[in-house]
């Protein structure tokens, strides 16, 4: 078996942080949540309307508005109640205090991750100003009542967004990344692709706010850690994990290697990843995306298999939403299967150049189905009951560890 490389790895870690957004966005999606999401999106098309910013760039701005309120919408006053109460009855009379002291962290925290937004964003021709300002009118907007929104929608609201305007992103961004040649598929043909003969050239609009998310997660990870270097001049190093091979311990290794070295070498003149997506070619802008990704952003999968088997996993989840929106057709018939919903997913792929069978895509949706989306299921029942949200600059991830550990039993099948 070949070696796979590390952008072809960042390029399966990305696929898999797509589907597995695309996956539990559907299970905890609902009218409500839905109306909530086109709402926001909507007041922010407008604001960047207002400011005559068009095509891409409206998109790269439409980004880092819903990255900063995703920021702002974190700060929960729950949480600081709930820490109180934590320290009261350790030590009576000392919560309110200590309330205080959290709500004055929060704040600091909360300026300086958005500060921080704000760099990156410039990178990209995002004005501060701009940014901040319609920030502000979105977050003070008493229309979109901000305040009163669900906790398992702001939650990662930029990645819900994403998966909203954007429902078939993870299958899409892997056509891009084999149309562009930097991975490839054996069952692909260039000739074949009519996605590509409609493409006006450049990094499509779709893969631009996919790459800005994971420049998100690559801050939000970096932050979780500078900021407690900032305030409390401690690192806190994670657990070392026996299962990941010597390239991504060494990789976790020179990560923090590279913080400290900020720390003191540079005066605390950290770095972050960006991803610069306008006026470069589309292939190079990509590969240094994914080269980055394959240094900065740890990510453990939450799909099994290899980049073969990829299509027929995205395709299984094609084949069940569409049996869920039309309960009364076939999935697959073994003799005359023009009219079943695999026959459709299948042109569908052949639409966009890759040369995938019925029967394959079938076979794949029934033993998905049959080992089922449990974790990510367990991982929805976790969001839906969180009692509040945690600040964006103290979230480890720790819903998705959660659910990566979990082992399917009779009992959560």
């Amino acid at each position: 078996m070949p070696i796979t490389t590390p952008i072809q790895k960042s390029a399966l870690d990305a696929i898999d942080s797509l589907h597995f957004n695309q996956v539990a966005v559907r299970l905890t999606n609902s009218g409500p949540s839905e109306e909530w999401c086109f709402r926001i999106l909507s007041k922010i098309n407008w604001v960047i309307s207002e400011a005559g910013i068009t095509g891409k760039q409206a998109e790269i701005t439409k980004h880092y508005l819903l990255s900063a309120l995703e920021i702002y919408l974190s700060v929960d006053e729950k949480y600081f109640t709930y820490q109180a109460q934590f320290n009261d009855e350790s030590e009576p009379h000392r919560g309110f205090q200590e309330k205080a002291k959290y709500q004055e962290y929060a704040e600091y925290c909360l300026n300086f991750s958005l500060a921080n937004l704000c760099i990156v964003a410039a990178c990209n021709g995002v004005d501060r100003e701009l940014l901040m300002r319609a920030t502000d009118v979105l977050i003070n907007d008493r229309e979109l009542s901000l305040s009163s929104i669900p906790l398992h929608i702001k939650y990662r609201l930029a990645e819900r967004c994403y998966a909203l305007e954007f429902a078939n992103a993870p299958f899409s961004l892997f056509r891009e990344l084999v149309s562009l040649g930097v991975i490839t598929s054996d069952k692909y043909s260039s000739k074949n692709d009519k996605v590509a003969e409609k493409s006006n050239g450049g990094l499509s609009s779709l893969f631009i706010r996919a790459g800005l998310l994971f420049e998100l997660k690559m801050l939000q990870h970096a932050l979780v850690i500078i900021i407690s270097m900032e305030k409390n001049g401690s690192i806190t190093l994670p657990k070392s994990d026996t299962p990941s091979s010597p390239i991504e311990r060494k990789n976790n290794s020179d990560y923090y290697k590279r913080l400290v070295d900020a720390w003191f070498r540079d005066g605390n003149k950290f770095s972050f990843a960006v991803f610069q997506c306008q006026n470069e070619n589309p292939k190079l802008a990509a590969k240094k995306l994914l080269k980055n990704m394959s240094r900065f952003y740890f990510h453990k999968r939450m799909f099994a298999g290899t980049q073969g088997s990829w299509l027929g996993t995205l395709g299984a989840f094609d084949i069940e939403v569409e049996s869920e929106e039309n309960p009364d057709a076939a999935i697959y018939y073994s003799g005359e299967n023009s009219e079943a919903i695999s026959e459709k997913i299948s042109a569908n792929f052949n639409y966009a150049g890759f040369s995938v069978s019925a029967r394959s895509l079938y076979l794949r949706h029934k033993a998905i189905r049959q080992a089922g989306y449990f974790k990510i299921r367990y991982y929805c029942s976790i969001l839906m009951n969180m009692p509040c949200m945690l600040p964006w600059w103290a979230d480890k991830n720790e819903c998705y560890e959660l659910a990566q550990a979990i082992e399917e039993t009779d009992d959560n099948k």
